[in-house]
């Protein structure tokens, strides 16, 4: 079963998804925690825990970035497992979704904060290796249904 956390980061939702990404429940859970947010101007998927994503699950992603690019809203992928990393590469969407790294995402959360920016360009896009634990827990973390 997939379960998702979403982060309320000033205008930025970190959707951070424990489980799997499969055909059926687990992309109405995604998608209507996507439709749920409000006020977004940009939408990160921490894939961090997902362990297995079937085709249903890369058609609820693709279907979620068109979603998201139709409503002007960024929609990025972070933290891919091992795992997703491969069927990403094995279906040759890899390219087809934006990545964010931890440092990439921290540099956004600064920017909001109206804290000396940092630039994007200085993230490490290809660096995947970094915990995602600690770095966005807080008090407006709240469970999706």
């Amino acid at each position: 079963m997939l379960k998702i956390t979403v982060q309320k980061l000033g205008d930025i939702r970190v959707l951070r998804c424990h489980g799997r990404i499969v055909a059926g429940d687990a992309g109405s859970i995604l998608s209507n925690a996507v439709l749920s947010q409000q006020h977004t101007g940009m939408l990160v998927i921490d894939l961090a825990r997902v362990d297995h994503i079937d085709a249903g699950g890369l058609g609820v992603l693709l279907g979620l970035r068109e979603l998201a690019h139709s409503r002007a809203i960024t929609f990025k992928l972070m933290n891919a497992t091992k795992r997703v990393e491969e069927i990403l590469e094995i279906t040759h969407l890899r390219a087809v979704f934006e990545f964010c790294s931890v440092r990439e995402l921290l540099c956004l959360l600064h920017r909001a904060a109206s804290m000396p920016s940092c630039s994007a360009d200085q993230s490490d896009r290809g660096d995947k290796k970094e915990s995602p634990h600690g770095f966005l827990e807080g008090p407006e973390a709240v469970p999706a249904v």
